[in-house]
């Protein structure tokens, strides 16, 4: 509680700042003795920005010219918070809970219009389809909160909602799957533009996202022949950080996962454990690690991805490994480092731009460009690497002399990675750095101490076995399990597991061998990797040339 004493002289927002942090509600404002989390109408900001400092009186006055706008009964009413949709003016509601994220909307780590889409909205459904319930928790202190909401939004099928339902009617049946950019054509199809956009989303023009895809193109194999091999007893599985999986590549960690499919990351737990295929759990999970690893099997092989969002965070690092070590499941933790900053996501940024009413403003608080992560550095990565018995590894890796030292400095493993291109426009494809860092751990007798993977661009089985014949231990993908579960959920990721298992399987006996561990530079010519060499145009090769189909709509 706060009296006039403690009011006097002190700044009206350190008063409401501390009164913040109490759980203090509108609705308790005709007692006087405490005060709202303001969101207050307007014509009471007014007065709050005209005056920096207040006498106790002042604020008391203030405080009863609020009390007026108390709502009958302890809750906000439907209109009341549809009014509050603008950039300063902005209220949500989360599981009935009506908040104020004015202030909040502006530091928000996905950018200004994810919120606003859901400016003087319920935003349940939205928040949790991106965010573990725990998160909201953890937010609290960064809204204000204004009381329980009064009655229910009036729900109206969108013409978008009628056409999408229309289009999953049609879909494709899974056995006209044959490659993984089938699925991305039908998630297309069958998911709401914005969440299209914010999955398939590189950084400024894109080059890099293309470029991650290109430099496959780039190398060709040189296969054996007459080998003496079984072709049914050809054998895709490996180890990954010393774990036993059957496939060599992996689920990679990311959000969102129940924007494409209300199950979210269950179904890729549960696809990946069928398939013994090595899942990455991301940090934003949709679900809390209580309710995520209640259902995990103690013999499943799952890795943890995290990124540090506050100082405190890396304060606390060790409750992040402590957490990491009592799962079973968890054979190694991944620590994103190319997170700086977020990247300058415009495709994406420009498809909100169209869905709010706010653009002008949206845009001069320059949307999904406002980085607040905190600075991680290889001291914290020393003293991650001394304070733990799991194999710690960095994803985001984009270059030789980085993986060179994190090698010296006990890291287990790398994901060369720009973030899907998502984050440095004109960083270089992860295939490129591969041969740089291979070739720079050889130098100094390295390539022993750390594992070597990457993401991004990958769509065949031969993108799969390229890379590992470049030196790489394993490879993740994203997007393509995001477009696969969209439209067929967990079949639809047991179908690409499949799908890439036998691809991988089907090159390597074309190879001429049997086993990931014979794979090595000698079966691929990667010279077009050093001086990209662009493509020669034949036009009539190309318009004779006759395009693989995709599935059609039924």
């Amino acid at each position: 509680m706060f009296c006039k004493g403690n009011l006097r002289g002190r700044r009206i927002q350190d008063v409401l700042h501390g009164l913040k942090h109490k759980n203090v509600s509108l609705l308790q404002l005709r007692n006087i003795s405490v005060v709202s989390k303001p969101s207050i109408p307007k014509r009471s900001r007014t007065i709050l920005k005209s005056s920096s400092l207040l006498t106790g009186g002042s604020v008391l006055a203030i405080i009863l010219s609020l009390s007026a706008l108390d709502f009958s009964g302890g809750e906000i009413p439907v209109k009341e918070v549809m009014s509050h949709n603008k950039i300063n003016d902005c209220w949500i509601v989360l599981n009935g809970e009506v908040y104020d994220v004015s202030s909040f909307i502006k530091k928000h780590p996905g950018g200004a219009g994810r919120l606003l889409e859901v400016a003087g909205k319920d935003a349940t459904t939205k928040f949790l389809q991106v965010h573990s319930p725990e998160v909201l928790n953890k937010m609290k202190s960064h809204l204000l909160y204004i009381g329980k909401l009064k009655g229910s939004f009036e729900y109206t099928t969108s013409e978008e909602e009628s056409k999408i339902k229309e289009m999953r009617s049609k879909i494709p049946p899974l056995e006209r799957i044959f490659s993984l950019s089938d699925f991305e054509v039908v998630a297309k199809q069958v998911l709401p533009k914005s969440t299209f956009a914010f999955y398939a989303t590189g950084s400024s023009d894109e080059f890099t996202l293309r470029e991650n895809h290109y430099a496959y193109s780039g190398v060709f194999f040189r296969p054996r022949i007459l080998q003496d091999i079984d072709p049914t007893e050809v054998d895709c599985s490996t180890t990954l950080l010393g774990t036993k999986v059957d496939a060599p590549f992996y689920i990679s960690g990311f959000a969102g996962s129940k924007l494409a499919h209300p199950f979210g990351e269950r179904n890729l737990q549960t696809a990946a454990y069928d398939a013994n295929v090595m899942e990455m759990v991301p940090k934003q999970n949709s679900y809390s690690p209580e309710e995520f690893y209640s259902t995990v099997p103690d013999d499943q092989s799952q890795w943890m991805q995290y990124h540090f969002s506050t100082p405190e965070e890396i304060l606390h690092f060790r409750d992040i490994v402590k957490e990491a070590q009592s799962r079973s499941s968890v054979k190694g933790i991944f620590f994103n480092v190319d997170l700086a900053d977020i990247g300058n996501r415009e495709k994406d940024s420009r498809r909100r731009a169209v869905d709010v009413s706010n653009t002008s403003e949206l845009n001069a608080i320059v949307t999904n460009r406002m980085g607040h992560h905190p600075k991680f550095s290889w001291s914290d990565v020393e003293t991650i690497v001394s304070n733990t018995d799991l194999p710690v590894a960095l994803k985001g890796v984009q270059r030789g002399e980085d993986v060179v030292l994190a090698a010296k400095k006990g890291v287990k493993a790398v994901v060369l990675s720009n973030h899907g291109g998502r984050q440095l426009d004109f960083s270089r494809p992860p295939l490129e750095v591969l041969v740089e860092a291979g070739e720079m751990l050889k130098e100094q007798n390295l390539e022993n101490n750390i594992e070597l993977y990457l993401d991004g661009g990958i769509r065949r089985g031969s993108d799969i076995v390229k890379a590992l014949c470049l030196g790489a231990k394993g490879v993740g993908l994203g997007r393509p399990f995001l477009y696969a579960m969209a439209g067929y959920g967990e079949e639809g990721v047991e179908h690409l597991i499949t799908i890439l298992k036998e691809e991988i399987k089907n090159n390597m006996r074309l190879l001429g061998v049997s086993k990931i561990e014979e794979l090595n530079e000698s079966f691929v010519d990667y010279s077009n990797l050093k001086f990209r060499t662009p493509r020669a145009n034949d036009a009539l090769y190309d318009a004779a040339y006759v395009p693989l189909s995709f599935p059609e709509f039924r």
